[in-house]
């Protein structure tokens, strides 16, 4: 189906609590668009807000989008020009990686500005965005499929991955980061995929980006891999 992508992008820019809601039918290539427009946007407002404000909080969320665009464009690669993709989520990840550390760091004041003003940044946000409305970044061989399907098959494949490292070898910063890759997808296309267990899985474990999330999953083991379970198996009707 034709829609006019340009719409969805003038939307987003001017709303910035617009609610994703992708259309049943949308291809990879349209919705992969979307999808990467709307995080970058969130992304550099939270940048400006974190330059403005110097406060944790605003910080928190540009971490929050930096590293959820280094998931994405390392996780969906198959519709993009991948050489280019894993080239800008290895960027996002560093991005990812000197946001941490400056959480943790006790100058984080002086250390933020320094690092949120360097010329590095402002050239790979506009590079990115070139790139978001650029027809030959999304290159892939799976870009004219439809866009619900590779989601579908990308959070099988995490939530698969999550439960294996649950169940056979915990490792907390493991844990951590195959959450962290399941949590993005469950927050973005829970909606999407009208499956019930998703709807579970996001409402009790992943709604409040809760710190104690870890725990409240170790405790809850069993009936966490049992949704885990019951949820990937339903997404096996998007396989074709």
């Amino acid at each position: 189906q034709n829609f006019d992508i340009e719409k969805y992008f003038k939307i987003i820019e001017k709303n910035q609590n617009f609610s994703l809601d992708f259309p049943n039918y949308i291809n990879a290539y349209d919705g992969f668009r979307i999808f990467l427009f709307y995080l970058f946007k969130k992304l550099k407002f939270y940048w400006t807000l974190s330059l403005e404000r110097k406060d944790k909080q605003s910080l928190c969320e540009f971490l929050f989008y930096s590293r959820s665009l280094y998931i994405v464009l390392s996780s969906m690669n198959t519709i993009l020009d991948k050489n280019l993709s894993n080239i800008l989520a290895l960027k996002f990840k560093d991005i990812t990686k000197k946001t941490q550390d400056i959480l943790a760091s006790e100058n984080s004041n002086q250390d933020l500005l320094l690092f949120l003003s360097d010329e590095k940044i402002q050239d790979l946000f506009n590079d990115f965005d070139f790139f978001i409305k650029e027809n030959s970044f999304y290159e892939g061989d799976c870009k004219d499929r439809f866009f619900k399907q590779l989601v579908a098959l990308e959070l099988r494949k995490k939530i698969i991955l999550f439960r294996k490292n649950i169940l056979k070898n915990f490792d907390l910063e493991l844990f951590e980061n195959s959450f962290f890759e399941l949590a993005i997808f469950l927050e973005y296309f829970y909606r999407f995929l009208e499956i019930k267990n998703l709807n579970k899985l996001y409402e009790k474990y992943c709604k409040d980006r809760d710190k104690n999330i870890f725990s409240k999953i170790i405790n809850n083991k069993n009936k966490f891999c049992k949704l885990l379970k019951k949820s990937s198996k339903n997404l096996k009707i998007y396989k074709g």
